[in-house]
């Protein structure tokens, strides 16, 4: 302990003011919260395998190179026994999930969220995470290969099979283990191998992952990592035994990472993809009950005693689910699963917090589903949704807004869990109906067809400013299938546009009212740091951006359009006579906004790079409104940002149609395609509807992570063009847009005559 103070006082240059131990994990290395006097925290750890925490230590700089969300190192001993990281927390997943947990997998929406937000973040770690590693830092190996299966595997076989006292022929198994082995350890395509590996986690579980005061996840605890394919983590975590995730949860997870991991490298076909995990479910369930095994039966440990009955009920899911081509060993697995002291015991679990898990079990939609409903236009406040379910034989919900009721949609067609005595007391938010009505298949279809009608009302009434919004599902006793549909649609509307949402099963006598996601930052960037030698002499002693056009500065001119727009953070690069622009944000107290300086003095980087460069003063989770600053228009500023958000666009191109060099080639659903240049006629990409690009245009968080595969330096076009194939980089044309460009000399005066035109 003393050698932990001393490296804390190397480090900060005092005694800490407070030593306090924190409760131990499952590791060797103990933990303590260091506090100086101005009540400033940092961790202390003190390990007893050097070669663990150099792998810790090495892994927490490489992923801060990546910019990944772990701690930071601050000090390390030289044998590297102890160390100092930085404080994040006290509140794990874990600790946030605990409700949903004890309530035997009934997870608030707020609980789900926070779920879908790790997982959506695990491929950042996984792919990023591996660029540039150098795995031989890894403990205790750099690989998964096939002998660390075998021995997990064997685990199993000596510390939980045997115990059972169950029998089995021991080369038969063996060889069934070894067939196992070489499915998990192929190499798919050869793709690790073009990307450097993939980064296995290893030990991703709730745990180890840290919750900032926004709900952020913070990975900790990945010193066992190593290379290896990405489905294990996604395994490891979604069938924790003590997790207990419903079904139809697991699949929305899965389904976020599937998404999510788009983003970081190429994934294979869904079905392919859900095969391969199931192998990696299979494995680490085997895994997982060969530890619960030593630390239950042969260490007496309550805890993982207990584990063992919901590891099993995992188990006895999956090789039901799903067909194995291991004969021998799928038949001592359900040999396993059928013994007496794992027989499947059904309880009712209550939440300790309170939360009515058997009326309010909310279960959100299959990603393709969506919402539809009527209303009359009365622009008094924001959307409001409301969503019902209910009999037919008691009518059809009124209307209370006044504007005559909504959509009716009849479920009556679709196959009813009401006809057999299992399902008769349970509703459509009950995991038994939920699953017969999707193995069944017959409600998707039917929802398809009103999902694809609804998507498109929605959008439509948020656009022109309807405030209220009703739709109806009815069916005989309006508890299973209308239920399941009407929760299903206002779960997704919320989810796609984040606005109030008030779910009604009037049958069932459940109310439940969605509240409308809080905005994030409203920002933009300012493209301020070209040389202007197009406006020479002017640019001689000054920057383009601070050229006067109507007695103010260009700059003035787009910071007043994006203020009054509603924009609270504007990012402005500079390089050419930087401290000009700099000084001049400061003269006018930066308009009373956040306005941030990305400079580029040290070299221009063109506009993606300058992009890149940018990103760390920009919210990641906010879309950001990119505008030239020679830009003068009448463009809806808010209008673009709004519809990019709705849309959930990669990115949104302003264009129109007007004459140009070079075009933007745009497909029927006005999906960017390609490029062309008519007067030297280069194509870029394929050809399409021609439109001329504007300079404004909106980015998505979920491009941002793309810049990293990016040079330092490169024009945002280029970006454009290399993933407009594989991101949704859509076009929004506006036929009545004016717009100027105040590049040229020649072009003031058009500039004064433009402002003169559109004084508000």
């Amino acid at each position: 302990m003393q050698k932990l103070i001393e490296l804390y006082q190397q480090w900060k240059g005092a005694e800490p003011a407070n030593i306090q131990q924190l409760p131990g994990a499952g590791s060797n290395r103990s933990y303590f919260r260091l506090t100086d006097t101005e009540g400033q925290t940092v961790i202390g750890v003190i390990g007893t395998s050097r070669d663990e925490d150099h792998a810790f230590i090495y892994l927490t700089e490489h992923f801060n190179r990546r910019k990944l969300p772990v701690p930071k190192i601050l000090a390390a001993s030289d044998d590297q026994l102890r160390y100092i990281q930085t404080d994040l927390g006290s509140i794990s997943l874990f600790d946030a999930i605990r409700g949903g947990r004890e309530a035997g997998g009934r997870y608030t929406l707020k609980e789900q969220e926070l779920l879908r937000r790790t997982i959506r973040e695990l491929p950042n770690v996984q792919i990023r995470g591996a660029r540039g590693l150098d795995f031989s830092n890894c403990y205790p190996q750099a690989e998964f290969d096939v002998d660390s299966v075998l021995f997990d595997l064997n685990y199993f076989k000596y510390c939980f099979l045997k115990a059972t006292e169950l029998d089995f022929h021991e080369l038969k198994l063996e060889a069934d283990f070894r067939l196992l082995a070489k499915d998990l350890t192929i190499d798919e395509g050869d793709r690790s191998q073009e990307t450097g590996g993939f980064f296995l986690y290893r030990d991703f579980q709730a745990r180890n992952v840290m919750l900032d005061a926004k709900g952020n996840p913070w990975f900790i605890d990945y010193q066992g990592g190593r290379k290896g394919p990405y489905y294990y983590d996604l395994a490891s975590f979604l069938w924790q035994a003590s997790a207990k995730y419903p079904h139809k949860l697991r699949r929305e997870l899965v389904y976020e990472y599937y998404n999510s991991l788009k983003h970081y490298t190429e994934v294979p076909p869904v079905r392919h993809f859900v095969n391969r995990l199931s192998l990696f479910v299979l494995f680490r369930t085997l895994q997982v009950l060969g530890a619960y095994g030593f630390r239950g039966y042969f260490e007496q440990k309550k805890h993982f005693i207990e584990s063992i009955p919901p590891a099993i009920q995992n188990l006895r899911e999956l090789i039901s689910d799903r067909t194995f081509h291991y004969p021998y060993l799928m038949d001592i697995l359900r040999q396993l699963t059928e013994l007496p002291q794992f027989a499947r015991v059904e309880a009712t679990a209550k939440r300790a917090d309170g939360y009515k898990t058997t009326d309010l079990n909310p279960y959100k939609a299959h990603p393709q589903d969506g919402p539809a409903t009527f209303s009359k236009y009365d622009a008094q406040g924001p959307l409001v949704v409301k969503v019902f379910s209910f009999s037919y034989r008691k009518g059809i919900p009124e209307d209370e807004s006044g504007n005559g009721g909504g959509y009716v949609f009849d479920c009556r067609s679709t196959h009813n869990p009401g006809r057999y005595e299992p399902y008769k007391k349970l509703t459509g938010l009950d995991e038994p109906v939920i699953r017969f009505l999707e193995d069944d298949g017959e409600i998707l279809t039917f929802l398809d067809s009103v999902y694809k009608l609804a998507d498109a009302h929605v959008r439509r009434y948020i656009q022109r400013g309807f405030t209220s919004l009703m739709f109806s599902f009815g069916c005989t006793g309006g508890q299973h299938r209308s239920v399941y549909s009407a929760q299903h649609l206002a779960e997704h509307i919320h989810e796609k546009f984040g606005i109030e949402v008030r779910i009604c099963h009037r049958e069932q006598n459940i109310r439940q009212t969605i509240p409308a996601r809080k905005a994030g930052v409203k920002q933009a960037m300012i493209f301020a740091a070209g040389l202007g030698t197009r406006l020479k002499p002017l640019t001689d002693t000054m920057p383009k951006a601070l050229v006067k056009v109507g007695g103010q500065p260009l700059l003035w001119h787009v910071i007043m359009k994006l203020k009054s727009a509603g924009f609270e953070r504007i990012v402005v690069n500079v390089h050419h006579f930087a401290r000009q622009i700099v000084d001049y944000l400061d003269e006018n107290n930066r308009f009373g906004l956040d306005i941030r300086i990305s400079d580029e003095s040290d070299g221009l980087l063109e506009t993606g790079g300058g992009i890149k460069k940018a990103l760390p003063l920009l919210d990641s989770e906010s879309p950001v409104l990119i505008h030239n600053v020679d830009i003068l228009s009448n463009a809806d500023l808010a209008g673009l940002y709004a519809l990019a958000e709705r849309e959930n666009a990669d990115g949104l191109l302003l264009v129109s149609r007007r004459q140009t060099k070079r075009y933007l080639q745009f497909d029927n659903d006005m999906r960017l395609i390609g490029w062309k240049n008519v007067e030297t006629g280069e194509v870029k990409g394929d050809e399409g509807l021609s439109l001329a690009f504007s300079g404004i245009h909106v980015l998505s968080p979920s491009a941002f992570r793309l810049f990293d595969e990016m040079p330092d330096r490169f024009g945002i076009m280029d970006f454009y063009l290399k993933y407009c194939h594989r991101q949704a980089f859509l076009g929004w044309e506006l036929n009545d847009l004016q717009l100027l460009d105040v590049g040229k000399l020649d072009s003031l005066d058009l500039a004064e005559q433009f402002l003169q035109n559109h004084k508000s």
